[in-house]
This record gives structure tokens, C-alpha cells and sequence, in this order.
């Protein structure tokens, strides 16, 4: 079978008894179990040691008293002392193991569907990356992200979106983020969420069909009638977008690099663009805007204003 490393997950659902029956099979029979198992045994074997002062002194008198006048180290740790720090080592490495991240991550041009522990749904949009703590999920419902993501979020307790740029607070709805940096957008396609900009001055209550912007710290606000995001079937929509951000969406569905320096990245865009050809792609976006573009190789292209 394949290194369980290679799932972030996959050592905690085996832990938590997640795993279906072929992968707890393929698990057991493999060498990493036989490992795993030890240390989980002998944690659960772990019993504090009784410490007895005035025998530990007893003892240390005795052994300074019998030690000759050539030596030059005396150990007062007590051998058992070792015992503990092995225990401790072990303690510390399952701590760090059940604190760490579970982490999502897309490549150039693909989308990802998240199960979440109480039943949400994410969706990632292409090179974007969403992550959370297990350890922490029943009593704070709370994800980072970097990146474009959809979310369908269950009724519950608080559910908050955290990114570089601001964040997202809801109880349960549908709502797109899209966030970089010095870029936050929000659009709230069903029910009612609360966008929070890095200040908090800049925040805005949104119900479905609103959506909300910072883009450096220019706060902008419009609608839409659009019931999901539009790059979940295949064609990326923008409305009074900065070219710049622009760019970076056709940058992370196509895998390519532009060469920008001859033109005004703040230039805004409304239209949309198919993720199905490059070639249609630079055309629809690029022709209105009158900026022409040249393959330098296969995956950078120049700009130039024409």
C-alpha cells in the first residue's frame, strides 16, 4: 500500500476507526502498523512513577560516599528519570501529531470537493489551499484559506472563513470566497454572511445576490443574480474585476506566467472566459481591452497596450 504520509488524514482516521475495510486491511498488513501500534500500546501502558525523596537523598549520599577520589562525574539522575523522558518524547510527538492541520490542496486548472466534519461542503477552485484542526472542530467551526473556495455550510454553531485578507462568519449557508493578497471578495448566493475586511471598520452584512470587495483597501459593493459561482461549470466570471486579478485566475487554470509590464494591472474587466482553451480564453479577455498578446514560450506570454 501506499505510505499513509502520503494522506494527511490518513493516520487520524485510523486512529478515530474511520477507515474502510480495505485500507484498515492494507494497514495491518503493512510494517508502518506494526510501528503505530507499539507506541499507541505502550502509551496507553504509561503510568507516572512513584517518587520516594528521602530514598532517592538515601541513595545519592550513598553513592557520593562511594565514589572514589579520581572521579570527576557523579550522575544524580536516577535511572528511572530516563524512563520518563522517553515517555515524554513519545507524548510530545502524538501532541504535535493530533495538533497538526488537515490541509486541501489544488493544482493549476483543479477543483476539489471537501467533505467537513459536520457535514459542509468546500469546493476549491484551481491552485487554492484550505485547512483546519480536528483537534479544535466541535468547539470552533473555523477553516483557513488561500484561494477560491464555495461553500455550503450546515446549520450549527459558528462557521468562520479565515485568509490573509479578512474573513467570513456564518451559521449556515452558500457563499463564495476569493481571496489573495490584497484582494477579498465575497458573494453570498444563499441565507446571510458576514464579510470582515482586515480592518474591521470594513465589513459588510450580505444576503443572497449581494456581493462585497477590498481590493487595497478600495471597499466596493454590487449584486449579482447568479444562484452559484460560475467556475463550477467550467467558465470564470468577473465583474468590474482589476486586470490584475484577472491575470492571476487565468495564471492558476491554465499554468502559465504573463509578462505585465507594459500594461495597467488596475484596469477593471466585466466578462467571463471559457477554462476549456487557452487560445479562446486570452481572446474573449484580452481583444476588448485592446491589449495584445505574444507566446514568449509555451507557458509565458507578454502584454502590451496597443
Amino acid at each position: 500500500m501506499q505510505n499513509p504520509y502520503s494522506d494527511e488524514t490518513f493516520l487520524a482516521r485510523w486512529l478515530n476507526n474511520d477507515l474502510d475495510p480495505k485500507e484498515k486491511m492494507e494497514f495491518e498488513n503493512s510494517e508502518e502498523y506494526q510501528k503505530y501500534k507499539v507506541i499507541i500500546d505502550r502509551v496507553g501502558m504509561l503510568k507516572s512513577p512513584v517518587y520516594d525523596k528521602d530514598r532517592n537523598l538515601k541513595k545519592i549520599k550513598e553513592e557520593m560516599l562511594n565514589t572514589t577520589d579520581t572521579s570527576k562525574v557523579i550522575s544524580f539522575l536516577p535511572k528511572w528519570t530516563y524512563g520518563i523522558a522517553a515517555t515524554l518524547l513519545v507524548l510530545l510527538g502524538l501532541f504535535f501529531f493530533f495538533n497538526r492541520s488537515t490541509v486541501y490542496k489544488t493544482n493549476y486548472g483543479e477543483q476539489m470537493t471537501v467533505q467537513l466534519l459536520d457535514g459542509s461542503e468546500v469546493i476549491l477552485n484551481s491552485k487554492s489551499k484550505l485547512s483546519y484542526k480536528e483537534s479544535e472542530w466541535k468547539e470552533n467551526r473555523k477553516v483557513v484559506l488561500l484561494g477560491e473556495a464555495f461553500f455550503k455550510v450546515k446549520k450549527g454553531s459558528k462557521f468562520t472563513v479565515i485568509s490573509e485578507s479578512g474573513s467570513v462568519q456564518v451559521l449556515g449557508t452558500q457563499f463564495n470566497v476569493n481571496t489573495q493578497k490584497d484582494f477579498f471578495e465575497v458573494i453570498c448566493h444563499e441565507g446571510k454572511v458576514k464579510a470582515i475586511g482586515a480592518k474591521d471598520s470594513d465589513s459588510a452584512i450580505l444576503v443572497k445576490g449581494k456581493a462585497f470587495r477590498i481590493t487595497n483597501t478600495v471597499v466596493e459593493n454590487w449584486e449579482t443574480e447568479t444562484s452559484l459561482p460560475s467556475w463550477l461549470s467550467g467558465e470564470t466570471t468577473f465583474t468590474n474585476t482589476p486586470l490584475k486579478q484577472v491575470i492571476q485566475s487565468l495564471e492558476n487554470q491554465f499554468n502559465i506566467s504573463f509578462d505585465t509590464k507594459k500594461i495597467n494591472l488596475n484596469q477593471r474587466f466585466t466578462g467571463s472566459y471559457s477554462h476549456k482553451n487557452i487560445e479562446i480564453a486570452l481572446k474573449t479577455i484580452f481583444v476588448p481591452m485592446e491589449i495584445s498578446y505574444t507566446f514568449n514560450n509555451e507557458n509565458n506570454i507578454v502584454l502590451v497596450k496597443e
